[in-house]
């Protein structure tokens, strides 16, 4: 809510110290600060508050924000925000002297890049909340870079307007801006300058994107916004502004969205942009690289090539190489990949582009896997004899439930994993090694607290999972000391059928039967080589290698919740001696008093393993399920977190 200033007469003597703000300095011409007498003083109290978030709009607390009126520094104040992400002052100020205020706010946090916003109340008698948004200091790998947008936007807006008629009574500060933000990258000291500009020709589209461009690069998003979005209106309104420009104005404001994670909001702002300006290589390549965030590959495939046909940067085709790959070509996406590399050292370019070489050559070794048998090609008979699970199911007369059948469970699927939180329960672990009689050779059991956290992903929430013995400590794996094998990764299992991953397999709605005393329908799945985004590696001692798999899903014919999943390998892989992995995952509702509708957790699993001649069988069981804050326990003990991986260790 605004916050009126008060006014009172008050017999004092004010003095103000005459040092200049060391934060973008004279943005807002002050009054000279009056000298040292007795006499009468009419006196404002402004209050000054504002909150703090990150660019999802999740509020930050214990950040630093450093609040400066540009009178010296006794009038600086360093506060701290709340809970809320909120912090508030309140400043007393001669009234004869002080006409208007303007603030300056530096906002820093661990974790995040530094944020700056200039708010200028004039000489109303009120203010308003002062919203800062911070960006976080380890941006993802996929994300353009601000430094990017700047170098690709910021010098062709200064070529453009250098000696243009139309601001020519603000040409020093026009120069003054441009040297320093962009020859002396000092975004921060030319933000005032180019505020002088905008605010003598407020309809000069091109200066606002580019005094926007500094406020973005020196951490004022919400400045930003503010700037790219007045220049559309500018064009919008009718104001003589070229269709480039508008085009990149809404460049800007999908390049902020995208930032945000809001990808459908930037895909329709490049949309627009693309067809005020079709031959934008720019553009081209950024809404390319918006459907690569949207997993639309196909249509990232599309734009991205006609983006490097329209001059673009390699990024285009290393982002096309991505999308090609995803795509199921990765013949394709390896000759992209090679053009990007221009014939250099794979060794001299960053972690993510030989990550992305290294799971072209997977996907490529996965070729082997084309001519493979499944579940879902085999007659119904044969499946029946081979998985004696099957035995009394109701054979499926058409395919034409599957789709509906896959809609709804992994709606179901996705709704787990974008609202899970944090468990611990007991697990129950007895790994057995079988003679070739299926007699128990060796065995061992175990107990321990098994962990199951959340982690953000781009299509929602991910599952991380350890162990630790029940003082807390992470525990190693044991047994392999006596030739047992700890098998572990279940509970993401199910991942095959989220939304965002079933295209990286094929189904087939095998029919109805009775399952743990549910009616449910029973489908066969098998990932597929060309698409599977789910891809699990195998390591020995002496080798390592890739695997798809196949399986079963019973899923509740009421509910259309998976209660039982089966999982087998798609081929046994003969160069590591892998015979067999096969996973059966028995699922139980579990309630919670905090959450109002229970999560289905994996109860029982059995896990059977044949590998170098030697057949491994494990039997986790799982109980007594808690909620937990992550946060609190790791203040209570600092704990090891590994990064998860699904699969088995191998002795």
């Amino acid at each position: 809510m605004p916050e009126r200033h008060l006014r009172v007469l008050l017999l004092a003597q004010l003095l103000l110290p005459l040092f200049p703000s060391t934060l973008w300095p004279q943005a807002i011409p002050h009054p000279e600060a009056p000298s040292s007498e007795l006499r009468g003083v009419e006196q404002d109290t402004w209050h000054v508050f504002g909150k703090v978030t990150d660019l999802k709009g999740a509020p930050i607390r214990q950040a630093s924000v450093r609040v400066d009126l540009g009178y010296g520094l006794k009038l600086v104040k360093n506060l701290t925000t709340d809970v809320q992400g909120q912090f508030s002052t309140e400043y007393t100020l001669d009234a004869s002297t002080v006409k208007s205020l303007a603030v300056s706010l530096l906002v820093t946090r661990e974790g995040f890049h530094p944020a700056r916003e200039f708010v200028d109340f004039g000489a109303k008698d009120s203010t308003w909340q002062i919203n800062v948004m911070m960006r976080p200091d380890t941006e993802s790998e996929d994300d353009l870079p601000v430094e990017s947008l700047i170098n690709r936007l910021a010098p062709r807006l200064r070529s453009g307007l250098e000696g243009d008629p139309s601001i020519a009574g603000a040409s020093k500060d026009f120069e003054r801006g441009t040297h320093d933000f962009l020859d002396q990258r000092d975004s921060a000291s030319a933000i005032p300058s180019l505020t002088k500009v905008v605010k003598r020709y407020p309809d000069c589209g091109r200066c606002r994107i580019l005094l926007g461009l500094a406020m973005l690069d020196a951490g004022s998003w919400n400045g930003a916004t503010r700037e790219f979005v007045e220049a559309y209106n500018l064009a919008a309104n009718g104001a003589k502004v070229d269709r480039a420009d508008m085009a990149d104005s809404l460049l800007l404001v999908a390049e902020l969205e995208n930032w945000k994670g809001n990808y459908n909001k930037a895909a329709g702002f490049l949309m627009q942009a693309k067809d005020l300006d079709p031959k934008n290589a720019f553009i081209l390549q950024e809404l390319g690289r918006t459907l690569v965030f949207q997993k639309n590959w196909e249509a990232a495939d599309v734009y991205l090539g006609q983006a490097v046909d329209a001059g673009a940067s390699k990024d285009a085709l290393l982002l096309r190489s991505r999308a090609l790959l995803e795509e199921g070509d990765p013949e394709a996406a390896d000759a992209a990949l090679k053009a990007y590399l221009g014939g250099a050292s794979l060794k001299t370019f960053p972690v993510s582009v030989r990550r992305l070489d290294s799971q072209i050559e997977d996907r490529l070794k996965l070729r082997t896997y084309a001519k493979a048998q499944s579940v879902v090609s085999e007659p119904l008979p044969v499946l029946i004899e081979s998985i004696p699970e099957l035995q009394g199911i109701e054979p499926a007369s058409s395919q034409a439930d599957l789709a509906a059948i896959l809609e709804k469970a992994g709606e179901n699927v996705k709704s787990f994993f974008s609202s899970f939180q944090n468990t611990v329960s007991i697990e129950q672990i007895r790994e057995e090694r079988l003679a070739k009689d299926g007699k128990i050779k060796d065995s061992l059991d175990q107990k321990f607290q098994y962990l199951l956290l959340t982690r953000p992903e781009k299509w929602g929430l991910g599952l991380e999972e350890y162990r630790t013995d029940f003082h807390g400590d992470r525990t190693a794996a044991t047994g392999l000391d006596s030739g047992l094998m700890l098998t572990s990764g279940f509970a993401s299992a199910s991942l095959l059928f989220h939304p965002a991953y079933q295209s990286g397999a094929t189904f087939r709605y095998l029919g109805r039967q009775t399952a743990s005393g549910l009616k449910c329908y029973v489908v066969a799945f098998a990932q597929t080589p060309e698409k599977a985004q789910m891809v699990e590696r195998f390591n020995t001692s002496g080798d390592s290698v890739l695997v798809l798999f196949q399986g079963l899903a019973w899923v509740d014919a009421d509910t259309y919740r998976i209660i039982r999943l089966r999982t087998d390998l798609l081929k046994p892989q003969t160069a590591i001696r892998l015979q067999r992995q096969t996973t059966e995952i028995t699922y139980d509702p579990v309630h919670f008093k905090q959450v109002a509708s229970a999560l289905w957790l994996p109860s029982e699993v059995a896990v059977t393993v044949q590998w170098a001649g030697k057949t491994y069988r494990n039997m986790h069981k799982y109980s007594d399920f808690k909620l937990f804050n992550a946060e609190t326990l790791e203040k209570q003990k600092p704990l090891d977190v590994p990064s998860p991986e699904r699969g088995t260790e191998q002795p």
